[in-house]
């Protein structure tokens, strides 16, 4: 049974997951704030594919520690939890991200906008729509073989949309969410399934890398880069929760990443409002260099993202966490997912 009362390893504090948010929500914020980056490294992929591959992660675990409790009061608490995530203030945010992501699909090829980036929001919580049903409801044996077939499902859903429709719909993420899941799976099983090829995906984003610099593979060389990332940010986030050791778990331990990766959330939100903001009320900010520029987006963000933490986050954060209807020792698991759970 992959319950909560057959693994010792539920309850496991996970602090280096903190330090990986850090590290995602610093990709995406450089590749919106650095102009050339783009030209050499997807970061904004990357970071998005990682932060994916954490909340598949976190979400599956903690629900795999409510099955066998009755299903109603489970969905009880999944719920009452994500209701609490709706913080006074947000509204607007998700009206507008719904607003783009419509204009995206029906409308736009040419998807830019400071509320662009919300789109990764909307195919999580649309994620977290149905994924409870499965992980509660379905056999054990169903569950590893239905969570691959969503991880194929993703490149297929890929190739078949255009740019920009193609990486950003909920059927073309399921591939960073479901090797995230697929990690918990693994975690908290009685008998985990061993050696699964995480690693592999460092190669695979070398290779595609190649490509894109060369200028050859098309659509299908962007479908492998997003799996390839995915993949490796699986093999990172499975060493992560698991405790790296020497210099990156030194990195990812660092008390100034693990305080970037308790307000990634707030980072991710609003670093794309920061350039609207200062362009509107900083003189010559337009003008600046791109380092002057960048310092002073970062900056603003973090400056914006703590104050939203200690106001309105952290106090929601806590109520979320008091919402437990079902018993089972989730709440160091909760702890260490704070942007997730």
């Amino acid at each position: 049974m992959l319950s909560a009362t057959n693994s010792p390893r539920v309850a496991a504090y996970m602090p280096q997951l903190d330090g990986l948010r850090a590290l995602a929500v610093t990709c995406v914020m450089a590749f919106h704030f650095i102009p050339w980056v783009n030209r050499y490294a997807p970061l904004g992929t990357m970071g998005v594919r990682l932060f994916f591959v954490i909340s598949g992660f976190l979400i599956t675990g903690i629900l795999l520690t409510w099955r066998g409790q009755p299903l109603d009061v489970a969905l009880k608490t999944f719920y009452a939890r994500r209701a609490a995530e709706h913080r006074p203030g947000s509204r607007h945010v998700r009206l507008a991200r719904d607003v783009s992501v419509e204009r995206l699909l029906l409308r736009s090829r040419d998807w830019h906008g400071s509320v662009s980036h919300l789109w990764s929001l909307a195919v999580e919580e649309q994620f977290y729509l149905l994924w409870p049903l499965l992980i509660l409801c379905a056999p054990e044996r169903w569950l590893r073989p239905a969570v691959i077939a969503m991880v194929v499902i993703a490149p297929v859903s890929r190739l078949l949309f255009p740019s920009p429709m193609d990486s950003v719909l909920p059927t073309s993420c399921l591939d960073s969410l479901g090797l995230g899941a697929l990690l918990a799976i693994d975690r908290w099983a009685l008998a985990p399934h061993k050696g699964a090829p995480y690693w592999i995906g460092a190669t695979l984003v070398a290779a595609t890398l190649l490509l894109r610099y060369a200028g050859v593979g098309g659509q299908l060389q962007v479908v492998a880069l997003d799996f390839s990332v995915a993949l490796l940010s699986a093999w990172i986030v499975g060493r992560a929760a698991s405790g790296f050791a020497g210099v990156p778990g030194r990195v990812l331990s660092w008390s100034p990443m693990m305080a970037v990766g308790r307000v990634s959330y707030g980072l991710y939100v609003y670093h794309g409002f920061a350039p609207y903001l200062l362009g509107r009320y900083v003189p010559g900010f337009t003008a600046m260099n791109w380092p002057l520029r960048f310092a002073l987006l970062t900056a603003a963000t973090g400056v914006i993202a703590a104050v939203s933490w200690r106001w309105l986050e952290r106090p929601f954060l806590r109520l979320k966490a008091n919402l437990q209807f079902a018993k089972s020792p989730d709440r160091e698991i909760t702890l260490s997912a704070s942007r997730s759970s």
